[in-house]
């Protein structure tokens, strides 16, 4: 949160977990763009590792676009 803080105007959202981030980047995502995943700190409460995370980001996208 602090770094939020740091982010002054630039447009952000905290997300507290990959399932509502990746919700989230649907719902203001215009077809087309791109959606990076870009985390401003480690996860470790909830991943073992970064391979771990940008696995469940791959897992939850790939499932909305199924959907």
């Amino acid at each position: 949160r602090d770094f939020a803080l740091e982010l002054g105007a630039v447009p952000h959202e905290i997300c507290e977990t990959m399932e509502r981030a990746v919700k989230r980047a649907a719902e203001e995502a215009e077809a087309g763009e791109v959606v990076l995943l870009a985390p401003a700190a480690a996860s470790f409460d909830q991943y073992p590792n970064f391979e771990k995370r940008g696995e469940d980001f791959v897992e939850r996208v790939q499932a909305l676009i199924k959907s």
